[in-house]
Order: structure tokens, then sequence, then C-alpha cells
């Protein structure tokens, strides 16, 4: 009886837990033809050649235009830990990397007063066009920051 009353309640909590996942859809910033996903139901704030800014209950996101002459990929890392620091994002995580077919992508997590972030160069293989990606939110083991930054894409 005890066996069943534990598969019982580790199937409703399995519920619980699936139901609270956060649903993504794709979002597409026209401006610079960039697109990703983000957050069901979120509202968008901005959406000029200036920066795309979107937020739910739960996450603000920014994506801007990295400005600059000749944006090095070599420079990446160290760029973004000097923008987190000037900041003052505090409990920095070291600068990740990792590529996808059309991005090489640097990032890092850490404190922003009293939310979490997570801040991203994106760096366009072909072009050498960059982009800034923030996003803050609130629990620090959040995984959809990282799941918003691996889905950026360029569309035509």
């Amino acid at each position: 009886m005890n066996l069943k009353f534990l598969v019982v309640l580790i199937l409703a909590l399995g519920a619980v837990g699936a139901s609270s996942a956060q649903a993504l859809q794709k979002v597409k910033w026209k401006a610079y033809g960039v697109q990703f996903n983000a957050p069901v139901g979120f509202v968008v704030e901005d959406d000029s050649e200036d920066g795309y800014i979107i937020s739910t209950k739960e996450y603000y996101i920014t994506v801007q235009l990295l400005e600059g002459d000749s944006i090095k990929r070599s420079e990446l890392a160290k760029d973004l830990k000097n923008v987190a620091t000037d900041d003052e994002v505090t409990q920095q995580t070291k600068v990740e990397s990792f590529e996808t077919p059309q991005f090489y992508v640097v990032w890092l997590k850490g404190n922003c007063e009293t939310d979490q972030c997570m801040y991203s160069y994106l760096l366009d293989k072909k072009e050498g066009t960059g982009f800034y990606l923030s996003v803050i939110y609130q629990k620090k083991t959040d995984e959809i920051p990282l799941q918003i930054l691996k889905s950026f894409q360029l569309f035509e």
C-alpha cells in the first residue's frame, strides 16, 4: 500500500512540475533579421533599430546591435566581462562560449541587484554583425535564459 501511495505521489508531483514549465514561442526582431524563442505572453516594450525589448512577469529580455567598427571574436569574452563588471553584476560565473551554425556566442550569469541575469554576445559568422542579449529573471536555477540564447537565428 505504501508503494502505491508513493507512485501516485511521484506522478502527481511530476504533473505539477510539467504544468509549471515555461512555454516558449518564436519572435522576430525585424530591424536586424533576428529571431529567437521567448516566453509566451510577452509584451513588446521596444521594437526599433535601437533595440528589441520584451517582458513578462518573470523575464525582461533586451536585444541590441553591438556598436563598433570591427568586432573581434577573440575579444568577445573580455568585452562581455567588462560590460558585466561596469553594470555591477555580482557573483559572475566564468564566461562560457559555444557556436551555433550562424553565431559565435559568449555568455555569463550573475546577480543584477535583487534579480538573476544572463549577459551574452552573439557574433554573426558571415557578416561579423554582433548582438547583445540580456535576460533578467528571478530563479537562479532557471534554464530558460540559456534556451533563449541557444535559439537565436538569422532570417531572410
